[in-house]
């Protein structure tokens, strides 16, 4: 009889908002993968690749290796470790065979390039999934973006598109020099955008619960982007502006950095469904480069940084400028 002990919960972190989606992540470490949810013995992902074994043969020429002959590799693959997980549940679970037979993996895809990041954050480009054949009509196939900030809640829908195109023309094999160009094109009309398209998207929540807190204790802790529409509400009320929107619990606002003002507020935030945002607010002397830094240059850092390119001339028309006046003499 093999006992199972419940195992103590390390550490529980919080996701940042996402679009509307699942969001699973359970890690359990490599020596003790198996584990029950919910009454089913479960166990990690398993994640391996048959190019080292073939890498040899295919690079001299000896094996011949396209996208048909690798979909028929994985597919074979799959059948094999079907036909072994009765013999393995037998000896590792003491389970009948009938039981094991009842356990099945299926090749999900297979894709012409990859971008892996770190654990949990990559992009692929497939060509086949689970055996229909994306790469028709003259298209390369369907981009998959995991834990990217092309998918994030926070990162406004015109840098997600310009993210997810650039990752497109990378995974198509585009030559570097013109990425960078998209990127340093894409920047230069960014930067040209009114000060507040720049900000942060967020949803506030527990707004009036940190309000109160504030009226009882004075100084607390409050989450920046909390303070940042309680901000909002404050200056509208000192503006006597009784047409624009105030903001409240679980609204959708934009939040804005700031820089040094008389009232030493760090940011501000607007709600996002504001149709005529009020004179006051344009005034305010926002902090364009540290926004624009935020949202563009570390999202674009945390996408293609992997690739070791020279970014920095890219994302800064300063060093882009100064480098292109001595390489012009």
């Amino acid at each position: 009889m093999v006992e199972y002990q419940l195992a103590e919960i390390e550490s529980i972190e919080e996701l940042e908002p996402y679009d509307d989606e699942y969001v699973y992540d359970i890690g359990v470490s490599n020596e003790n993968p198996y584990f029950f949810a919910n009454n089913i013995l479960v166990h990690n992902s398993c994640y391996f690749s048959a190019w080292p074994v073939v890498k040899k043969e295919v690079t001299a020429g000896s094996m011949e290796w396209d996208k048909n002959i690798c979909v028929g590799l994985y597919d074979a693959i799959a059948d094999q470790v079907n036909d072994s997980f009765s013999g393995f549940c037998a000896g590792a679970f003491h389970t009948p065979s009938a039981n094991g037979d009842l356990i099945r993996c299926g090749r999900e895809l297979v894709a012409s390039k990859g971008l892996y990041i770190t654990k949990k954050r990559y992009a692929v480009l497939i060509y086949d999934l689970e055996g229909k054949r994306l790469d028709t009509d003259g298209s390369d196939g369907k981009l998959k973006a995991m834990g990217l900030d092309l998918k994030r809640a926070d990162t406004p829908k015109v840098v997600q598109q310009f993210l997810s195109d650039i990752l497109l023309k990378v995974l198509k094999g585009l030559e570097r020099a013109e990425v960078i160009d998209d990127i340093r094109r894409f920047k230069t009309d960014f930067q040209s955008r009114p000060a507040w398209e720049k900000g942060t998207p967020k949803r506030v929540n527990n707004l009036t619960h940190y309000r109160d807190l504030i009226s009882k204790k004075g100084k607390v802790t409050v989450p920046g982007h909390v303070r940042a529409a309680l901000n909002w509400n404050t200056l509208k009320q000192i503006h006597n502006d009784r047409y624009s929107m105030g903001i409240v619990d679980g609204m959708k606002v934009v939040v804005c950095k700031l820089r040094s003002n008389p009232m030493n507020y760090t940011s501000v935030a607007y709600p996002i469904d504001e149709l005529r945002l009020p004179e006051w607010f344009k005034e305010l002397p926002f902090d364009q480069g540290l926004m624009e830094e935020t949202i563009v240059d570390t999202k674009i850092d945390n996408l293609l940084g992997v690739l070791d390119w020279d970014l920095q001339t890219a994302t800064n028309p300063q060093i882009n400028a100064f480098s292109s006046l001595f390489s012009a003499r």
